[in-house]
């Protein structure tokens, strides 16, 4: 299936640097509009915003303020949250006071909704709900946004051996879909997609590489941290007959640096 590129705007609303070193700002702001399904050319797009790989410490960073202000600003319809919300396990207590902290003050008119990450333990899945995020984890739900539906599937991010097969058959009778549905697939790892593929997305959503975090200049990845080609690991791509859309994400994991990789945010408006 070919795509003509019109399909596919960008915009960078706010310029990331080159390095960064315990703090995730200033970031970069990326604005996709796809041209999807079941929308007229009259019709308002649906704002979607695109987090991931928050992997919260024990204390809370100066940066996340900020963050939080962007996105609040942008009002977005729907917030996505492709999992890592901590990132070592044995500090997990008090990183999921930070990260429930975070995520408290995030609010969207179609919701806040998640899956978890390899970070994250299984437990934080049922701590979600008093944060105000709703865990997706193997779940298929329909949001009426007005004119369209929107569906969401969400897949299990502890490990890629947790995808149940049983799970993906389960959905076959729901495809082929309604035309005019939208359907977002959310993933921690964005090799999943080749496991999805039956799913038919019309959007795949993951994060997980965190872009390489260290990179080479021209934002080349040494580490991939996926089963993908090297340009597969952060931007949105045309991959499946889906958008594959792997973003960066805020945080860090190993050491708290940044190189020709900056943390962001992806809009998404379609």
């Amino acid at each position: 299936m070919s795509f003509p590129t019109d399909q596919l705007q960008h915009q960078r609303l706010k310029q990331g640097i080159n390095f960064q070193i315990e703090t995730p700002v200033p970031l970069e702001w990326n604005r996709y509009t796809l041209r999807l399904p079941g929308r007229s050319d009259g019709d308002q797009p649906l704002r979607i915003i695109h987090l991931t790989d928050l992997h919260a410490g024990p204390e809370w960073l100066e940066g996340y303020d900020a963050i939080l202000a962007a996105v609040r600003e942008s009002k977005p319809d729907l917030i996505l949250f492709t999992g890592d919300f901590v990132d070592k396990r044995a500090h997990f207590p008090d990183a999921a006071v930070t990260a429930r902290r975070f995520f408290n003050q995030l609010s969207a008119g179609l919701g806040v909704w998640a899956v978890l990450g390899n970070h994250d333990p299984v437990e934080l899945g049922d701590m979600l709900g008093d944060w105000g995020v709703q865990h997706l984890r193997q779940r298929h739900v329909v949001i009426d946004a007005g004119a369209r539906k929107i569906e969401l599937i969400g897949l299990p991010g502890n490990s890629r051996e947790d995808l149940s097969y049983e799970f993906l058959e389960s959905l076959s009778p729901q495809s082929p879909r309604h035309a005019d549905h939208v359907r977002i697939v959310l993933a921690h790892f964005p090799d999943l997609i080749d496991a999805a593929a039956e799913l038919k997305p019309d959007i795949f959503l993951a994060g997980h590489t965190h872009g390489g975090q260290i990179c080479l200049p021209g934002r080349i990845p040494i580490l991939r941290h996926a089963m993908l080609a090297r340009k597969l690991c952060s931007g949105v791509h045309r991959h499946r007959d889906a958008w594959l859309v792997v973003n960066r994400g805020i945080g860090f994991t190993g050491v708290s640096l940044r190189l020709f990789c900056p943390s962001e945010v992806i809009e998404l408006l379609i």
